[in-house]
């Protein structure tokens, strides 16, 4: 069977979820190929960020990944014609969710590139090496300015190769993380969540969908629901070294086991055979 995929490339290089499951795909063997213009298909999934909506005349998918921006690009009618509808969060917007019912579909981990150098100093209590600020992010910088007063914190920005992006998180003793949030839900498993999942041990807010991944809170990660939560837990990680280090290497242990693109793929590949 081959699979096309549709998706936009970035336009600095760097890897889209369409390119994350080719990578995949060339690992397992499967024939995944990024759609072509012109080309007829039979199985296509539609990625975000996408230009024009392709249907297979077999089966047709689709994956919406930033789902909680509610963007005016989430189209009600790409929703409808879809066999498959998949988010990377289980809240939608209620626009979409009068359409169709969709499948929760958690990002993931590319195996070799998000994991733990171990040549790599952890000179830092927590970095940081993305977006800050803007609306979506304000809880984020809040409580960075929260937390930075007691650990010490790099900023490295953004624009970074994955292989870079990756490396500089590693320089962390504990990965930190706030997901955005908006109207529709006050956070979210990102990508950020799975990658530092890889490198461990995690800190993240809380979210219902941790609730899904199979991980265990307090042997595969922790989480915090307000600053008093945050802080205890970021001392307790800080202050025992052999804690850190079993909750790192049981969170990476459950992600390479459960959240690999090889794993997402192999959910596509089964709802395409209509579950079989």
């Amino acid at each position: 069977m081959k699979l096309w995929v549709n998706f936009d490339s970035n336009p600095d290089g760097s890897f889209t979820k369409g390119d994350y499951l080719i990578r995949a795909a060339n690992r397992m063997g499967l024939n995944v190929k990024k759609w072509k213009p012109n080309t007829e298909v039979e199985n296509v999934l539609n990625i975000e960020p996408y230009t024009n909506y392709i249907y297979g005349s077999k089966w047709s998918g689709l994956w919406e990944i930033d789902v909680l921006c509610d963007r005016p690009q989430m189209s009600e009618t790409d929703w409808a014609i879809s066999n498959t509808v998949y988010t990377a969060v289980s809240i939608v917007p209620k626009r979409m969710s009068k359409i169709k019912k969709p499948k929760l579909l958690l990002q993931a981990i590319d195996k070799d590139i998000h994991k733990r150098y171990q040549n790599i100093p952890q000179e830092y209590d927590f970095v940081l090496c993305g977006t800050n600020g803007m609306d979506i992010y304000k809880e984020r910088e809040r409580l960075i300015s929260l937390i930075k007063k007691e650990f010490t914190y790099k900023d490295y920005g953004k624009g970074h190769t994955q292989d870079q992006f990756i490396k500089n998180l590693n320089t962390a003793k504990v990965q930190w993380i706030r997901s955005m949030n908006t109207q529709i839900a006050d956070g979210e498993l990102a990508q950020r969540f799975f990658e530092c999942l890889s490198i461990g041990p995690v800190l993240t807010n809380w979210v219902p969908d941790l609730g899904e991944t199979k991980l265990i809170e307090g042997e595969d990660y922790l989480s915090y629901k307000d600053d008093k939560e945050l802080l205890n837990k970021f001392y307790t990680l800080l202050e025992d070294k052999k804690l850190r280090n079993k909750i790192a290497e049981s969170g990476r242990k459950k992600g390479l086991r459960y959240h690999t693109f090889e794993n997402r793929l192999q959910t596509i590949f089964k709802d395409i055979n209509g579950g079989n």
